[in-house]
Formats: structure tokens, C-alpha cells, sequence
């Protein structure tokens, strides 16, 4: 694509993000001198249809911008896009985790009044359908440069992992473990088998083609017999030619409307295109992106190159008049301040002439402090109202405060100024006064602009020019004040000293304050104390818990969007209990609240510091549905340091009373240093076991340090601990939810994600068997339909993992003269683990525990019993008193 094409996209993008800006802040509509009007309040259901809307939108904008980022090769264009890319990855963040909390809740948690009922999986296939979009837009795309941008510091790092790994375990790479529970022929079979097995097979096919061959020479001589005794007049010369041309157009016919047909399938999308012409094209344009990654490398150390010559220009051009412009100001305010018979120390009195401090901010401080005053002569008071008022008025002063606590929170006001919208206008309008009528016909390279470069650098060199002149004004303002001390004899002298007394004083404070933070459990711990990173490293990689990732992306976790989740969602469906069963989430949003809630706050320091503080997440579901290989796409998109702190993993390595702590602190003080970092806890329901077990060495004995430290990590830390498990009933749900975040149910795969499935995990092999350049297609007589429908129970990997055991190396090579039939998979994925519905029933009451749906719906039908009791007693009282008046 030429440069032009991604200036046009980026101006799109800008025209829609501010038309979003205003929309979301209508105080920027208001001409001066006008109020704006409050916005209304609003219900839950307009809320979230406000959310979805901006959610939909800023996602659009945000794909664009960031393939603007990546193909961009302009380097201050691209400067630009990244900072306000990154304003719109954090207003995603925002919108998701609005879009989550205002979920409109199913009537079987409704509440009376209406309470938000926070659900992680949002369905917005009914607004889709109503802007006329497809699914795909919905797609949060992972930023490339979260790892191109840092990769110097990324390469220097791993080949800091490799060099330990290499001298303490002898090996290059260290793969994550993954436990395959595949089941094959070979381990099941002993060597005098196998050859019994091979010379049955062998002898079949001998028989096979023997047989063939005796059934074809038969044929051939019951033709000849036949021929021999037909006595067929001769066909005359005329009548066999128009035998012969009608044979041949029909063939031909049959032929045209054969490819007409598969033209026109082709041209409808109900068959794919031939791979031919397509894949020369892919060819073309991913060397076309290479070009523009060099190309834009080169531009983008040309520019760093040239700061420091621009530098030196403008202090050597522009210098001297700023020195003078400072000059002038500074010394007319010491003449100022002189006239008043003052002599200024430093230049600190100039500053807050220019900037003053805000006015209300000492009385503000100052009313906080009468009112904690105050607020403690009230706790006194109401200790002693209350004594007294628990022989009285205990009933009135404790339904008041249910009532104020049974509150519904309401949405915010939807529209109106913060923080984010005024940057974001801010940088709409650096792009419209920037680059909007910016002619660049004769930058066809698309080098840095000289102009630009100079308002770089021109606020560091007037930052130089001013600490200069400050610096001169203050050596002069000291030769000053000694000619006076001197003819005024030293009578100053004493202030100088009590001044250095206060100084010290306001160091001690500050010290006190700083001794207040706790010290971490393996601070105490002498053997610790001293430990660079590089020496924790060495140490966890020869325990084997620094791991390489598997190169994966979040795309891989391959599935279906759902296009009727708003009517599964307001459906009636209720188990056996007569209990809501929630619908399980498809893949498309398990992808969403991957990027949302793991890759783009690990990846971007922005997007962390502003959106909700996730530290730790929980994916649970069966074996084989996607857990660690989301992981790994995780660490693999953010370039993440890889910390494998599995229980199976640390069983017998860090033994003793303090092992356990040495072993979390290295981890964590490793991680810190080393961010991104993600720890991945395998099995965690083994650490946040039932029970309180204690056992030194077991994995149990890490649960209570990993919540100290996992409490002791700060909002800046790109540091993100994950934690799978296909048994979380087994663990203290208690626990888990005090450990973890975030919970994320990985299920079963549905219908339509299991023929994705299918179709890529076949393709996929064949790619990889394939000998020739070219890639084979699967043959579209292949019914991945009836394959779907016979998988049904089983889990993503367990698909993947039949269709590795079926298609060898072999069987991908003799594809073309033997077709793929679908009864080929059904054995592999017969040796495959099969789930039952009480396996899913145990994740849906986890699923209900960690969401609240399960105390949400005992209090509603406490409240509903209560009620009915209130009114049945009513009732009772109201036939007593009917009857007594019948006696009178």
C-alpha cells in the first residue's frame, strides 16, 4: 500500500474519534459564556447501549490506528499515532469494564429496585445487526509494537535467559510443560505385537491386490469374449464423426458449466477461491510490509540521529535571544523585589509569580483536618447515643441505615468533560493543526520534517538556557548578599544556621514516612538480602522456573463469534433446580477479554496506569480447551519474562520452614525488575487447596505468601499472574476469590467454532507435511459438518490432537492418489478424553460462585419467602380480628 493510503486512514480515523469526543463530553459544543445542561439521568438498558455504541466505535478507530502505526514509516507521524493509540486502547479498557458492569442482568436475577449484576461476557450481536456491521469489527486487535518497539531490550534479555539456561541445564530453550493426555497405539502395544499387527496388514493388502488383479483380468477377457462374438455391421464414415463431435461437446459443455459453477460459488463466498493467484498476492504484500519495516527502521534512526544536530542549531540560533528574553524578565523582578527593600536567595519567588499555587489548596487541608476532628467527636458521641439507644430506638436507627446501604448504584452521567476526553480532543486538535493541511507532495520518502524536529528540541534547549541563566542570577544574587553580610558585619548569620536546623527537620519527616512501608516476607530472610536480578535469575532457571513460550497468538484460540447471544442471554433456560443457566461464552469473547484485560495493560504502561488495576486471572475449564496456550499468547504478544510457578513444578525444590518464601520473592523481585512479566500458576486449585492444609513442602504451603505478594504489587508493575485449572472445584473457592481478579471460563467448543476447528487443525497439518512449495487444500468434499457433530463433548485440543494422530507425514503425501474420508478421524478421536455433562454441571455452580450469581439468587428468593410470610401473617391477623368483631 502507498503512504497515501494510511494518511487517509489515520484522517478517517481522527474525523470518527472526534466526532466520539463530542458525543461523549457535550460541554465542548458550549460557546463561551454558556452552561451546559446536566445530562439526564438514565436506566441501566440506556447505559449500556451508550457504552456499546462508543465500545464499537473507539474499537474501529483503534484497528485503524494501529495499522497505521505498524505500516507507517514517517517517524514523527508515527510518534503522533502511538500517543493517541494509546489514549484509545485505555478508553476500550474503560468501555469494557463499563459494558461489564452494566450488563443488563436476565429477569432471573432482576432485582426490585434495579441493581447492576457485573457479567464478563457481553453480547452485542443485536446492536451489530442494527448499525449494519459485521462481527468482525469487534476483533481488539494486539499491537505489534509492544515487541518491535522494546525489542533491543527484549533480545538482550533472552539471550541473558538463554546463556543461564545453557550453563546450568545444558539446553537452549525451555518449553512450558504441558501435560498431553493422548492416548496412542505405540504405548499400548509390545514389539512382537506390532510385527503381529504390521504381517496382518501386509498379508491383507497382498490378498487385496491379488484379488484386484484377478477381478481385472477376468474383466478383460469377458470384453474380448464379447467383442469376438459380436458381429457389428460396419458404422459408415459420416455417422461416426457425429458420434465422435457429439461426445466431444458434451464433454466440453459439461466442462464450462462445471468451472461456470465453481466461478460463481466462488463469487457468492459459498466455496473458497483456488489458492494459486491468492497466495502470490499474500506473497507480494507481506515483502511489501517487509520493505515498509525497513524503510521505516532506516527513517527512524535518521531522526534520532538528527535531534542532536537540530539540537545544537536551535540553541545556536534561537539561544541567544531566549537568554536575553530570560535576562530581562528576571532581573526586572529582582529590581522589583529589591525596590521593596528585599533581597531574593534564588529564583524560586519568580516561579510562583508566574505560576502561583492554587489559593483553596491550604484551607482545603485545613477543613479535613477540623473535620477528622470533628468526625472523631462524633464517633464519641454516637458510641454514647447508641448504648442509650439500644433500650429505645434500636429499631428506627437500624432500618434507617439498611436503607442507605440497600441503595441501588446508579449509572454515571453519560455524558460530560474528564480526563481522557480532554486529551483526546487535545491530540484531534494537534492533528488538525499538524498534519491536516500539511503538504508533503515532495516527501515521497517520507523523512522527518525539519520544522517539526525543531519544536522537539526547543523545549529542552529553553529548559538548558534557563537553568543557565538562573544558575548566573544566583551566583550574582550571592556575590550581592556577602557585600552586604560583610557591611553589615555578619549580623545574619544565625538565620543561615537556623534555616539548615529546619532543613534537617523536614528530612527527618520525610524519613519517618518512608520506614512506614511494611517490609515483604523475604526482606527478613538474610540469606536474600543483597540478591542482584541477575543472580535470582541464575537461580530460578536452575530450578527450571523461567520458561521459553511457545510462539502462539490470541487469534489461534480458534472459534466462532455468536450471532443470537442476546436472545440466549433473555431466554427462559433453567436446569432441573429451576435455576437461569447463563450461556457459556463463545470464543470471539474470550479473545476480547484476553486483549482487554491482559495484553493491552501488560503491553502499554499508559493503559495500565489508567484503567482498573487486573493483577491476577483465573482461566478455568476442561483439559485441552486453550488455557496455557493463552498464556503463552499472553507473554508471547507483550514480549513478557515467562515465570512457571505450576504446583507440579515446585514439588521438592525450595524445601525448608522459608523455602516456599525465598521461592515467591525471587519470583516476584525477578519479575518486577524484568517486566513485562507474566507468572503462570498451573493447577492452582493444588495451592488454594480445601482445607487448611500447612505441608512444608507441599504446593499448599505458597498460598498465604502469594497473597502478601501478590497485595504488595503497585498499579505501575506490568507484572500479571495467571492461573489455570480444569478442577477449580477442588480449591477453597473463598480463597481463589480473594486471590484472583478475574475468572474466565474456557468451555467446550460449540458447533460452528468445532467446523472452524476441524477445517484449520486439518489444514494446518497438511501445511506442515506438505513437501511441495505449494500449499494443499482440503478437499471440499470433506464433511467437516458431521465431524463437528460427532466431537461434541470434546475440547479443542482434544480435536487438534485427533487430527495430528490421523494425518502423518505419509497420509498427507498420498492425498492425492487416496482422498480423505471422514471415518479416517473417528478412531483417533475415539482414543481421546470424552467429557460428561457432570463435568460441565461442575463448572457451572463454580462459574455461579465466582460471579455471585449463586448469592444473588438466594437473596432474591429469601427476599421473595419473606415477603410471602409477611403477607400470609397479614392475612392471619386480619381473620382474628374479623372474628372478635362477629362476637361483640
Amino acid at each position: 500500500m502507498a503512504n497515501y493510503t494510511y494518511d487517509t486512514k489515520w484522517q478517517s480515523a481522527m474525523t470518527e474519534l472526534n466526532e466520539q469526543v463530542h458525543i461523549e463530553d457535550h460541554t465542548l459544543d458550549v460557546e463561551d459564556g454558556q452552561e451546559a445542561t446536566p445530562p439526564p439521568e438514565v436506566s441501566m438498558l440506556e447505559a449500556f447501549q451508550h457504552y456499546a455504541c462508543l465500545y464499537i466505535k473507539y474499537v474501529q478507530i483503534f484497528a485503524n490506528l494501529e495499522e497505521c502505526y505498524d505500516q507507517m514509516v514517517h517517524p514523527q507521524k508515527r510518534i503522533d499515532v502511538k500517543q493517541i493509540m494509546e489514549l484509545v486502547m485505555t478508553r476500550v479498557v474503560e468501555l469494557k469494564h463499563d459494558l461489564v458492569k452494566w450488563n443488563p442482568p436476565n429477569p432471573d436475577v432482576r432485582t426490585t429496585p434495579e441493581r447492576n449484576f457485573p457479567w464478563e461476557y457481553v453480547n452485542l450481536d443485536d446492536l451489530l445487526v442494527d448499525l449494519k456491521l459485521p462481527p468482525s469489527l469487534l476483533e481488539v486487535p494486539v499491537p505489534k509494537y509492544f515487541v518491535e518497539d522494546s525489542s533491543a531490550d527484549l533480545k538482550k534479555r533472552d539471550r541473558l535467559v538463554k546463556g543461564y539456561m545453557k550453563l546450568k541445564l545444558g539446553v537452549d530453550t525451555l518449553p512450558v510443560e504441558v501435560a498431553e493426555e493422548s492416548v496412542s497405539l505405540a504405548d499400548t502395544m509390545t514389539l512382537d505385537e506390532a510385527i503381529q499387527v504390521i504381517q496382518r496388514n501386509e498379508r491383507g493388502r497382498q490378498g487385496k491386490q491379488r484379488g484386484a488383479l484377478v477381478r481385472e483380468l477376468r474383466e478383460e477377457e469377458k470384453q474380448r469374449r464379447l467383442y469376438d462374438n459380436a458381429q457389428t455391421p460396419e458404422m459408415e464414415p459420416e455417422l461416426a464423426a457425429a458420434n465422435i463431435q457429439r461426445v466431444f461437446r458434451g464433454h466440453n459443455s459439461r466442462g464450462k458449466a462445471t468451472i461456470e459453477r465453481d466461478e460463481e460459488l466462488v463469487f457468492i463466498g459459498m466455496k473458497p477461491p483456488k489458492h494459486d493467484k491468492a497466495t502470490a498476492l499474500e506473497m507480494e504484500l507481506s515483502l511489501a510490509k517487509i520493505r515498509r519495516k525497513t524503510l521505516q527502521t532506516e527513517n527512524k534512526e535518521d531522526y534520532e540521529r538528527s535531534l542532536s544536530d537540530v539540537h545544537e542549531t536551535v540553541k545556536n540560533e534561537e539561544g541567544p535571544f531566549m537568554k536575553e528574553k530570560m535576562l530581562e524578565e528576571r532581573r526586572k523582578w529582582i529590581t522589583d523585589v529589591m525596590a521593596q527593600g528585599q533581597l531574593p536567595e534564588d529564583m524560586t519567588g519568580y516561579y510562583l509569580m508566574i505560576n502561583p499555587p492554587p489559593v483553596e489548596a491550604e484551607p482545603k487541608e485545613e477543613e479535613d483536618a477540623k473535620g477528622k476532628k470533628g468526625d472523631k467527636g462524633k464517633k464519641g458521641g454516637e458510641k454514647k447515643g447508641d448504648k442509650k439507644g439500644k433500650k429505645g430506638d434500636k429499631g428506627k436507627k437500624g432500618a434507617g441505615d439498611e436503607e442507605e446501604d440497600d441503595k441501588p448504584e446508579r449509572p454515571p452521567p453519560l455524558t460530560g468533560p474528564s480526563e481522557l476526553c480532554t486529551k483526546l480532543a487535545g491530540g484531534v486538535n494537534a492533528f488538525e493543526s499538524v498534519w491536516l493541511e500539511r503538504d508533503e507532495s515532495d516527501n515521497f520518502q517520507q523523512k522527518y520534517d525539519i520544522d517539526l524536529a525543531k519544536d522537539v528540541v526547543r523545549g529542552p534547549v529553553e529548559c538548558q538556557v534557563r537553568q543557565q541563566v538562573d544558575d548566573m542570577l544566583v551566583l550574582q544574587l550571592s556575590n550581592i548578599k556577602a557585600q552586604l553580610e560583610a557591611a553589615a558585619a555578619g549580623k545574619k548569620g544565625k538565620k543561615g544556621k537556623k534555616g539548615k536546623k529546619g532543613k534537617k527537620g523536614k528530612k527527618g519527616k520525610k524519613d519517618k514516612k518512608s520506614k512506614k512501608a511494611k517490609p515483604l516476607p523475604g526482606d527478613k530472610i538474610a540469606e536474600l538480602k543483597g540478591r542482584t536480578p541477575d543472580t535470582m535469575l541464575a537461580i530460578l532457571v536452575e530450578q527450571k522456573l523461567v520458561n521459553n513460550v511457545t510462539p502462539c497468538a490470541v487469534s489461534d484460540f480458534i472459534g466462532e463469534y455468536n450471532y443470537l447471544g442476546t436472545v440466549y442471554q433473555s431466554s427462559d433456560r433453567r436446569d432441573r433446580w429451576g435455576n437461569w443457566v447463563p450461556q457459556d461464552p463463545s470464543a470471539a469473547q474470550l479473545r476480547a477479554a484476553i486483549v482487554e484485560y491482559c495484553v493491552l495493560p501488560l503491553g502499554s504502561s499508559v493503559v495500565r496506569a489508567k484503567v482498573k488495576h487486573i493483577r491476577s486471572i483465573l482461566f478455568y475449564g476442561p483439559k485441552g480447551s486453550g488455557k496455557t496456550m493463552m498464556a503463552q499468547a499472553i507473554a508471547h504478544a507483550t514480549g513478557a519474562l515467562f515465570l512457571n510457578m505450576s504446583a507440579s513444578n515446585l514439588v521438592g525444590k525450595f524445601p525448608g520452614k522459608n523455602g516456599p518464601t525465598k521461592a515467591i520473592h525471587m519470583v516476584w523481585m525477578l519479575a518486577k525488575a524484568m517486566q513485562p512479566a507474566v507468572i503462570y500458576i498451573d493447577d492452582c486449585e493444588q495451592i488454594f487447596a480445601q482445607g487448611k492444609k500447612k505441608a512444608t513442602d507441599g504446593p499448599a504451603g505458597y498460598r498465604k505468601d502469594l497473597l502478601t505478594y501478590l497485595k504488595s504489587m503497585d498499579i505501575h508493575d506490568r507484572v500479571l499472574v495467571i492461573g489455570t485449572s480444569s478442577n477449580p472445584m477442588a480449591g477453597e473457592v473463598k480463597d481463589l476469590k480473594a486471590f484472583f481478579d478475574k475468572f474466565l471460563y474456557f468451555p467446550y467448543p460449540d458447533y460452528p467454532s468445532r467446523v472452524l476447528l476441524w477445517r484449520s487443525s486439518i489444514q494446518h497439518a497438511i501445511q506442515h507435511h506438505s513437501s511441495s512449495g505449494m500449499t494443499p487444500r482440503v478437499p471440499d468434499d470433506l464433511d467437516t459438518s458431521t465431524l463437528a457433530h460427532i466431537s461434541e463433548g470434546y475440547s479443542s485440543g482434544s480435536i487438534r490432537q485427533a487430527v495430528e494422530n490421523t494425518l502423518s507425514a505419509r497420509r498427507v503425501e498420498r492425498m492425492e492418489k487416496r482422498p480423505l474420508q471422514e471415518d479416517e478421524f473417528i478412531g483417533a478421536l475415539a482414543r481421546q478424553n470424552a467429557t460428561f455433562a457432570d463435568d460441565h454441571e461442575k463448572f457451572k455452580n463454580f462459574t455461579a460462585q465466582v460471579t455471585g450469581l449463586k448469592e444473588t439468587r438466594d437473596a432474591i428468593r429469601k427476599a421473595l419467602a419473606g415477603d410471602a410470610e409477611g403477607a400470609d401473617d397479614k392475612d392471619k391477623k386480619g381473620g382474628k380480628k374479623g372474628g372478635k368483631k362477629g362476637k361483640k
